[in-house]
């Protein structure tokens, strides 16, 4: 199965997609928020499996 995240920006309308290398759900997810820690604009990451939406990260959550 191959991963994607989608990085929602504050300052952009489209979001950022990167495919993961990760190999489980949970590997996806850790992946994820890893990328989003990296994007100073990013407000939110969004982990699919094929078209399946499996995993949303705030990046509010992520502070606290």
């Amino acid at each position: 199965m191959t991963y994607f995240c989608f990085i929602e920006s504050d300052i952009l309308s489209v979001p950022h997609m990167e495919p993961l290398v990760a190999q489980t759900a949970d590997e996806a997810r850790l992946e994820a928020e890893a990328l989003l820690r990296q994007h100073a604009s990013g407000v939110a990451a969004h982990v699919f499996a094929g078209e399946e939406r499996i995993h949303s990260i705030r990046a509010d959550e992520q502070a606290a």
